[in-house]
């Protein structure tokens, strides 16, 4: 009858916590957000306001209606700094806003608006705005990339890790149709054309045409190479 007894005080106990826990988070969901209950970490340059700009998040809002994979989806395009992770919390309240910045590779410019913006570009291809990134503004990389767009992100991620281990990419530049054009030390000026689906295959052959004109005195009067068609690949050179 004891032991009956004590095993019904402790399971009143428990439905009590219970009830008291379950109670307290439903509460906590469905606070509203404010400016105040944000926290970056990862980045001290991004400002509450950065993240508001660069996403659909408005405040304030009710913590279990935020769509945190939306978010993140916008600003990693937005922003550009890398993998960006975002989780609620009860404690301390409000949403946590982790930002794994990116390692920038290459100065890099791109076009909104008809405005030219200036930044840089990680091994990835995740385009970093020049203002998230001031510690870097003075820096000189080797390689600048003209023409960002976000759907050629790929594409310039696979030449960036093809050359990772050579010094002789000096420009990526691709036009508004996509035509992409390299420059570098050994082939001077390199036509790609606008064929991505080729790349990895133009990439390769680049390397080995290299390899085969090293044995010679030609590359030295190499003016541009063009694998726009690849079964008509075309080198120029200079005539005195």
């Amino acid at each position: 009858m004891k032991n009956r007894k004590s095993y019904e005080i402790k399971k009143l106990i428990f439905f009590v916590i219970f009830f008291i826990i379950t109670n307290f988070l439903s509460i906590q969901l469905f606070k509203k957000v404010y400016f105040e209950n944000l926290y970056i970490n990862g980045a001290d340059f991004i400002s509450v306001n950065d993240i508001t700009d660069n996403s659909s998040l408005q405040l304030p809002r009710r913590l279990i209606f935020i769509k945190t994979k939306l978010i993140e989806k916008e600003l990693e395009q937005n922003i550009s700094l890398g993998e960006i992770s975002i989780t609620r919390q009860i404690l301390p309240f409000g949403l946590r806003i982790n930002i794994q910045k990116g390692n920038p590779v290459a100065f890099a410019e791109r076009e909104e608006n008809g405005i030219k913006i200036k930044g840089f570009v990680d091994k990835d291809g995740n385009f970093i705005k020049e203002k998230y990134l001031p510690e870097r503004k003075n820096l000189i990389f080797p390689i600048n990339i003209f023409g960002w767009k976000k759907d050629n992100k790929k594409l310039i991620s696979i030449i960036l890790k093809k050359y990772k281990d050579t010094n002789d990419l000096e420009v990526i530049k691709i036009n508004s149709e996509g035509f992409v054009t390299l420059k570098e030390k050994f082939l001077q000026k390199i036509f790609l054309g606008s064929n991505n689906q080729e790349i990895e295959e133009k990439l390769n052959l680049i390397f080995d045409i290299k390899e085969q004109l090293k044995k010679q005195t030609i590359h030295k009067k190499i003016k541009s190479l063009d694998l726009t068609d690849l079964t008509i690949p075309e080198i120029k050179v200079f005539i005195p």
